[in-house]
C-alpha cells in the first residue's frame, strides 16, 4: 500500500469519525418529541391534571401551554431542551437529562 493510499484511508477514517461525532441525522425536534413521549410521565416532566392545585384560569393556561407543546391529558411542568453532544444529543429537563447516541439509543 502506497503512501497516498494510506493518506486517503486516514482522511476517510477521520471524516467518518467526524460525521459520527456530529450526527446530523439526529433531528432536535424529533429527539425532543421522542423523549417527551417515552420519558415525560416517568421523570415528572408531565403530571396529571388532577394532581395540580390551581384556580380554573391558571389551570386553563397550563393546559393550553401543554397542548401547544404537544402534551395531551397532562400538564407540562418543565420542557426539554435538546443540545448537541459528541456522538449524539443531550436532552435536558429540569430534573436531569438523557443522552441519545448517534444510533438512537436513549441512555438515562
Amino acid at each position: 500500500m502506497g503512501r497516498s493510499a494510506r493518506s486517503l484511508l486516514l482522511i476517510l477514517y477521520v471524516m467518518g469519525l467526524l460525521l459520527l461525532a456530529w450526527a446530523p441525522w439526529l433531528d432536535d425536534k424529533e429527539m425532543h418529541d421522542r423523549i417527551l413521549k417515552e420519558k415525560g410521565r416517568v421523570d415528572g416532566t408531565i403530571v396529571s391534571i388532577e394532581s395540580i392545585v390551581a384556580d380554573e384560569e391558571a389551570l386553563k393556561e397550563m393546559i393550553e401551554y401543554s397542548e401547544a407543546h404537544g402534551v395531551t391529558g397532562g400538564i407540562l411542568i418543565c420542557d426539554y431542551k435538546v443540545m448537541w453532544a459528541p456522538f449524539g444529543r443531550w436532552v435536558a429537563s429540569c430534573e436531569g437529562g438523557y443522552y441519545v447516541t448517534f444510533y438512537g439509543q436513549v441512555v438515562p
